[in-house]
């Protein structure tokens, strides 16, 4: 994932999951570690699309679809894949092995988070900051034919636990028929919580 994906993510995080939308560059800075420049490559778009406002002391997000949508877009998940498997076990089973550590998006996130998935799916996609030991957990049910189980290596600003917009995002990028499903169900979940 790209350093300005991180604010994209932050932002969307605090606006979502804490209600904040007031945020302040020099915070984003030091949280991340990041050039004032970084910071303000990441805003940029944001402030042209008018998904954010930037003040002197305090900026502040006026429009989280915007900003979520242009970071689904610009996410391409596929370059941060690590290990693509074909394990010859059915999707709960698979789930219910991923080792510690492991840190489910996509459909699985989906299903862990709300219960009772929008639709039925075929494939696992995990976050791990070593993904050799995902692969290896499968390393006996590996099969040939088109992979379904994705393992992503994750960044250091991941967390424990993935993020809504995150997870959002993630499903944005996927090319399944079910993804759009799935992404229609989570928007309505920001909804509601943005009600």
């Amino acid at each position: 994932m790209k350093k300005i994906e991180y604010i994209w993510r932050e932002l969307l995080i605090q606006t979502l999951e804490n209600r904040e939308t007031v945020f302040g560059q020099q915070a984003l800075t030091a949280k991340f570690g990041l050039s004032s420049s970084t910071v303000n490559l990441a805003l940029s778009p944001l402030r042209k699309l008018g998904a954010v406002r930037i003040g002197k002391r305090h900026s502040e997000v006026t429009d989280y679809e915007k900003i979520l949508y242009h970071w689904a877009n610009h996410r391409n998940l596929e370059t941060d894949i690590a290990v693509k498997l074909r394990v010859n076990l059915p999707v709960m089973e698979i789930e219910g092995r991923l080792p510690e550590n492991s840190i489910p998006t996509g459909y699985t996130a989906v299903r862990e988070r709300f219960g009772e998935p929008p639709s039925d799916y075929g494939k696992v996609y995990c976050y791990h900051f070593n993904p050799e030991i995902v692969a290896a957990r499968f390393a006996a049910d590996i099969i040939r034919g088109e992979s379904n189980v994705f393992i992503i290596k994750a960044d250091p600003f991941l967390g424990s636990q993935i993020c809504l917009p995150q997870i959002f995002v993630d499903l944005w990028n996927l090319r399944d028929w079910y993804a759009k499903d799935f992404c229609r169900f989570i928007m309505s979940k920001f909804e509601e919580k943005m009600l």
